[in-house]
């Protein structure tokens, strides 16, 4: 999915590249930064996201589960 397209349905979203334990949050048109401090965090860190450029060339996934977001 292209950055535009995330903003099309509420949820996480990772692309390569991404720190790990990070994503982007769609939340009713806002977009935030959530960084989850391990694969147990049910509490994670939300900002609001500034944006850069190379958002709009990623490809998105949308995230199932805060595990995946860890290499094992």
């Amino acid at each position: 999915m292209t950055f535009e397209e995330i903003f099309n349905k509420d949820g996480l979203y990772v692309a390569d590249g991404f720190a790990e334990g990070c994503c982007l949050k769609i939340e009713n048109g806002t977009l935030l930064i959530v960084q989850f401090d391990d694969e147990n965090d049910v509490f994670p860190k939300e900002e609001i996201f500034a944006c850069y450029r190379g958002l709009f060339k990623k490809d998105y996934k949308k995230v199932f589960t805060r595990q995946s977001l860890f290499k094992k």
